[in-house]
């Protein structure tokens, strides 16, 4: 197995090979992400392959200075912002892929499978500037401040939103519950 090290300078490169082990390494991760910031599979597929185009294209300015996870998904989180200023597009909520069940039972994994889908759909179901503001404020850990300048709206409009979505999610989540 190749190291993060030997995987960026082939990428560097324009290994292929080392592009498909970066791809098969971080694909389902950036997936997660890219899923949270969209309207739905078929778009979080499509960012996902964008995301990758601009992190082969801009990995010879990575410098290494944090780790290439964390790095890939600031790439994946801009282009996502960037895509929502665009078309005032959304995010969307995040993968399992590092949790672990090591003494669920198959039941339990598919009961927190369902719920985890419930949840999917009730975001999905949220107006896309509140998931923006959601996922950025509960999933990505930035401050209003900080979301009001990337998105171009005020402190008090990132506040409004995210209250507003939180009581959405709320409601959604009690709908889905007693059906």
């Amino acid at each position: 197995m190749l190291e993060d090290e030997d995987i960026i300078q082939g990428c560097r490169e324009n290994d292929r090979r080392a592009q498909q082990e970066l791809f098969l390494r971080y694909g389902r991760k950036m997936f997660g992400y890219c899923l949270r910031y969209s309207d739905n599979p078929d778009d979080a597929n499509d960012l996902l392959q964008d995301g990758f185009i601009k992190v082969f294209d801009n990995i010879k300015s990575y410098k290494g200075d944090s780790p290439l996870q964390a790095w890939m998904s600031r790439v994946f989180i801009n282009m996502a912002i960037t895509r929502f200023r665009k078309r005032n597009a959304g995010p969307r909520f995040v993968d399992m892929e590092d949790a672990e069940f090591a003494e669920d039972t198959e039941e339990d994994v598919q009961t927190e499978a369902r719920d985890l889908d419930k949840v999917m759909q009730c975001l999905q179901q949220l107006p896309e500037k509140y998931r923006l503001v959601l996922n950025l404020y509960a999933i990505d850990k930035l401050g209003h401040k900080e979301i009001a300048e990337q998105l171009g709206i005020t402190e008090g409009t990132s506040k409004s939103q995210l209250s507003r979505a939180r009581q959405m999610l709320k409601n959604l989540l009690e709908n889905k519950k007693s059906e």
